[in-house]
């Protein structure tokens, strides 16, 4: 028997999940899919350091981040900020919505993430990229819906949290 690698295991989910929102475009099913695949490992999650070298843990650090003086002048820096800002809030709002939902954060991440996938659009030179980026803008929340769908039923979480389970180091208030 062959065993999916987790970005088939996710292509395959969010494909359907995708179609049954009216998603269909296969390079925004396979940009997603990467992005879960890679946030897998909780370190990809604050692979993103400041000026000084710290990892950016938090939407608005991000945010100054990216409109600071560090990136001026820095197109690369500028879209890699906006990219992740807009994976990280995807990948929050979708799969651990309960949690933003509890902390009153839900609404300002949705609207983050939409407004980063809008801005690296904008700052894309491929275009190609550029036009995922626009479908991703656009169809935030119902990608992070689907996100949210596949969560509670396909990967419903235990409540008994561990050390070790990636929901702790999300989790964090």
């Amino acid at each position: 028997m062959r065993i999916p690698t987790l970005y088939q295991f996710f292509r395959h989910q969010l494909g359907n999940g995708f179609a049954a929102r009216g998603i269909s475009e296969p390079a925004t099913v396979d940009y997603v899919s990467e992005v879960l695949t890679r946030f897998a490992q909780t370190r990809s999650l604050y692979a993103m350091t400041d000026a000084q070298g710290r990892a950016l843990e938090y939407v608005v650090d991000f945010i100054a981040a990216a409109g600071g003086d560090e990136v001026r002048g820095d197109r690369a820096r500028e879209r890699s900020l906006l990219r992740h800002l807009g994976e990280y809030t995807l990948f929050m709002s979708g799969l651990f919505r309960e949690r933003l939902r509890a902390r009153g954060e839900l609404n300002y991440y949705m609207a983050q993430g939409a407004s980063a996938f809008g801005q690296c659009a904008h700052v894309e030179p491929r275009s190609g990229q550029r036009a995922v980026f626009r479908r991703l803008h656009d169809s935030f929340n119902r990608i992070a819906d689907s996100l949210d769908d596949l969560r509670r039923e396909r990967l419903p979480l235990s409540l008994a949290a561990t050390r070790d389970n990636m929901v702790v180091a999300l989790w964090r208030v």
